[in-house]
C-alpha cells in the first residue's frame, strides 16, 4: 500500500470522529460552538507544527506523493494535524473526559508514530517518542482548559483570542494548497538563501504574513464591531497580494493569475467574517449534563 493511503486513513478517521461527536452532542452544545473549537484546535496545532517542524526540522513525513521532502512534510502535516488532534480534543471536551483520557490518547498517538517510523512512513531527526507523548499531553491539556474558558467567557479578550486562531487557520488554508498544486509560491531572496527550499521558504513567508493579517481581522471584527470595519481586512489583503506580485515576492505559475489569488483570499476572509458573526455568542452557552 502506498504511503499516502496511510495518511489518508488517519485523516478519514479524524474527520469521521469529529463529525460523529458533533452529531452526538448537538443537543448539549451548539454545532457552531463545537465547529469553532475544532478550528481553534487545528490552528493551535498548526502553529506548534510550524515551530517544531518548519523552523527546527524535527522529523519528516514520508507521503511519497512529491519528490521534494518539504512538499511531503507539508502534505503530511495538513492531513494529520488538521484531523487527529482536533478529533481527540473534541471527543475529550464533548464527552466530559478527564486527564486519564489525555494520557491514553498520548499513548495511542505515540504508538501510531512508532508504527509509522517502522513502516517507513515517517522519519525522526532529533525528535523522540517521549517528545510526542509530552506534546500530546501539553496540547490536549490546553484544549481541555480552553474549551471551558471559551464557553464561559464569550466576550472580550477570550473571544478575541479564540477567533485569532480561527482566523489564522481560515486565511492560511489557500497558501499551502495552492503551493502543493503548483499554482503559486512566495519568495524572498534572504529567506531562500537561508532555507534553500522553495516549499519551506514559501510557507514560512506566508505563515508570518498571516499571523499579522489574522490580528488585523480580529481587531476589525471582534474589537471594532461596526460592519464597515470588516471591509478593511479585505482591502488590506487585495493590496498586499498586489504589492507582493509587483515586487516578485508572489510568483504566479502558468494556468493561474493574480485575480484568482485575490478572489480566493477574499472568499476565505468573508468565510471567517461569517464564522465570527454567527458563532460563539454570549447567550448561547447553557449546557445541561
Amino acid at each position: 500500500m502506498q504511503n499516502i493511503y496511510w495518511y489518508i486513513a488517519l485523516a478519514v478517521i479524524g474527520i469521521a470522529t469529529i463529525a460523529f461527536t458533533i452529531f452526538q452532542k448537538r443537543d448539549l452544545y451548539k454545532v457552531s460552538t463545537l465547529f469553532v473549537f475544532v478550528l481553534f484546535t487545528a490552528s493551535f496545532t498548526w502553529i506548534g507544527e510550524f515551530i517544531v517542524l518548519g523552523l527546527f526540522d524535527s522529523y519528516a513525513y514520508k507521503t511519497d506523493v512529491f519528490a521534494n521532502p518539504w512538499a511531503q512534510n507539508l502534505l503530511g502535516h495538513l492531513l494529520v494535524n488538521t484531523t487527529l488532534y482536533p478529533a481527540a480534543a473534541i471527543v475529550m471536551v464533548a464527552y466530559g473526559l478527564r486527564y486519564g483520557w489525555i494520557l491514553s490518547v498520548a499513548c495511542v498517538l505515540t504508538l501510531v508514530e512508532y508504527l509509522f517510523v517502522h513502516l517507513g512512513l515517517y522519519e525522526q531527526h532529533w525528535w523522540r517518542y517521549y517528545m510526542t507523548f509530552l506534546a500530546v499531553i501539553f496540547f490536549l491539556s490546553i484544549y481541555h482548559k480552553w474549551f471551558s474558558i471559551m464557553n464561559q467567557k464569550r466576550y472580550g479578550l477570550t473571544r478575541a483570542a479564540t477567533f485569532y486562531f480561527v482566523a489564522m487557520l481560515i486565511i492560511h488554508i489557500p497558501a499551502p494548497v495552492l503551493l502543493l498544486l503548483g499554482k503559486q509560491h512566495y519568495q524572498m531572496n534572504f529567506v531562500n538563501n537561508i532555507l534553500g527550499d522553495l516549499y519551506l521558504s514559501s510557507i514560512i513567508i506566508t505563515f508570518f504574513y498571516h499571523l499579522v493579517e489574522a490580528l488585523l481581522l480580529v481587531v476589525f471584527t471582534c474589537v471594532l464591531k461596526a460592519w464597515y470595519w470588516s471591509l478593511l481586512p479585505i482591502v488590506f489583503s487585495i493590496t498586499a497580494q498586489t504589492i507582493f506580485a509587483n515586487m516578485h515576492i508572489l510568483i504566479i505559475n502558468l494556468g493561474w493569475n493574480l485575480t484568482y489569488t485575490v478572489a480566493l483570499y477574499v472568499l476565505f476572509i468573508l468565510l471567517y467574517i461569517l464564522v465570527e458573526k454567527y458563532t460563539l455568542k454570549p447567550y448561547e452557552y447553557r449546557p445541561v449534563r
